[in-house]
Order: structure tokens, then C-alpha cells, then sequence
């Protein structure tokens, strides 16, 4: 059975900068804390989710701020520049979390005379334990098989570690970029050489991905439960590619992926 999480998303938000800056104290680009303080300082509130992504071509973190109304308020801030390049309250019913007619009945009553309906607590659901041992002591296997000594690594839906593994003779490095490529599919949702495709004409790209703990090399890949990210594998230490021009690292983690695949469908 899967695990379940009744998590909440927002993150409270106490002392910011007086003012918030275009640019990091180093003059290089911004850091998510800094592209936030500037989309509060457009729309005061709770930060809910803030991620690093692209909008038109060019590298931005996404933020989403709940304001003292209860709406989304969702900004695309230019991480060279601090500039903010669009702006929207999102509406979109299709985004709220769904329930019956009774529960909606209930937190409108719950709601009354504060002004406020009160939302239920998000589920998420993670991958547990021993499916997280099953695929990475497959993906370990196909490694060695293939004659790499690696490091794997699976983390759950919120990129918290769940198992490393790491093989005699791994080079101690390994241990880091597995971790790495792991938390990056689970929290971009998509694998590690998708990014790394995508981006490849976006040089800076990696160099704001270390500075967030993230990575865009290849061999890493979210696990799918009923089409929702539950965790993400990663593998590091066997270089190359096979004849089809597949990375090992990809082989592996796809390996360890498809020996759970009974309980994911």
C-alpha cells in the first residue's frame, strides 16, 4: 500500500529583506529566496510553491502566493534581471482540490463568520520503503551486470531520501550526484536527460541547478504511481552509452523502475 502524507504546501514566510534586490549579493543570478522576496513585495501573502523553469526561453523561478483573500496569485521571475515577466490570479477551478458536495457544505459552514471556506489538507502519496529497496537493488544489479560499480539512490515524492545503495568500488563522488539526479526528477517531475535535452542550449542552466541542489545530467527518473510522481531513482558511476546511444546511468535506473512496474500499474 502506498504511504500517504497529508502535507501542507504553503510556507510561512517571517522576515524578508526591506527591500528586494534584481540581482544576488554576488552580482551573479538570483537565488530562489531572493525571487521570492520579490514577488511578495509585489503581492504580500504565503509563498506556496516556488521552482526553478523556463518561460520563453529564458530561465525564471515560478512562484505561487496565496494572498489574504484566499486567491493564487502566480508570478514568472527573471532569475538575470529580478524582473518580473508575467503576473495572473489563477481561477482555474480544475487546480483546487475536489470533494463532495457535503464536504463542500461543511467548509463553507466552517468558513462562516470569518468570511474564509477552509480548504482539507492536500494527500500525497509516496513510494514506500520496499519499493524503493526493489528498484534500486534492481537498477544496483543491472549496474553490475553492465560491469560499473555504482551508487543508487530513491527518494520520495517530496525528493526526501528514501534508500542509497552503494556498490564496493564506487567512487565516493557518487553517492552526491545519484542523491542529485534523484531529487531533481522527483521535484521537475520529468528525467534527468529530458532536462538535460531540453536545456542544452541554456549553458547557465547547470550552474543555477548546483546552486539549488539539483542537477541536469542524465540518470534520473520520477516514479510514476497512476500517472503522479510518488519518487524519483537515480544513478551515478557508469559512464557512456550503449550502442543505441542510451546512457548506462538510464539502462540501470529504467531497470530498477521496471522491477516494481507490477505495483505501479
Amino acid at each position: 500500500m502506498l504511504h500517504n502524507r497529508n502535507t501542507v504546501s504553503a510556507i510561512a514566510i517571517g522576515l524578508l529583506a526591506s527591500s528586494a534586490h534584481a540581482q544576488s549579493s554576488d552580482g551573479t543570478t538570483l537565488t530562489i529566496d531572493e525571487a521570492v522576496a520579490i514577488a511578495l513585495e509585489a503581492q504580500p501573502g504565503t509563498v506556496s510553491e516556488a521552482e526553478l523553469d523556463q518561460f520563453d526561453g529564458r530561465p525564471v523561478v515560478d512562484i505561487e502566493i496565496v494572498n489574504d483573500v484566499g486567491e493564487d496569485v502566480e508570478f514568472k521571475i527573471d532569475i538575470a534581471t529580478g524582473e518580473i515577466l508575467d503576473q495572473w490570479t489563477d481561477d482555474d477551478p480544475s487546480d483546487d482540490p475536489t470533494g463532495t458536495d457535503e464536504d463542500a457544505e461543511g467548509a463553507l459552514e466552517a468558513g462562516a463568520g470569518t468570511g474564509t471556506a477552509h480548504k482539507a489538507p492536500h494527500v500525497e502519496r509516496s513510494i514506500p520503503l520496499d519499493w524503493a529497496l526493489a528498484a534500486a537493488t534492481a537498477a544496483e544489479a543491472k549496474c553490475t551486470e553492465l560491469g560499473f560499480a555504482v551508487t543508487v539512490t530513491v527518494v520520495d515524492q517530496r525528493a526526501q531520501p528514501r534508500v542509497t545503495l552503494m556498490k564496493e568500488g564506487a567512487f565516493p563522488h557518487t553517492i552526491e550526484t545519484s542523491s542529485r539526479k534523484a531529487i531533481t526528477a522527483a521535484s521537475r517531475r520529468e528525467a534527468t536527460s529530458v532536462i538535460e535535452a531540453e536545456n542544452a542550449h541554456e549553458p547557465t542552466l547547470g550552474a543555477v541547478f548546483n546552486e539549488i541542489g539539483l542537477i541536469t545530467l542524465s540518470g534520473g527518473i520520477p516514479i510514476l504511481y497512476e500517472g503522479e510522481v510518488i519518487g524519483g531513482i537515480g544513478i551515478a558511476g557508469s559512464p557512456g552509452e550503449d550502442e543505441t546511444g542510451k546512457e548506462y546511468d538510464d539502462i540501470c535506473g529504467e531497470a530498477g523502475i521496471a522491477a516494481i512496474s507490477k505495483l505501479l500499474n
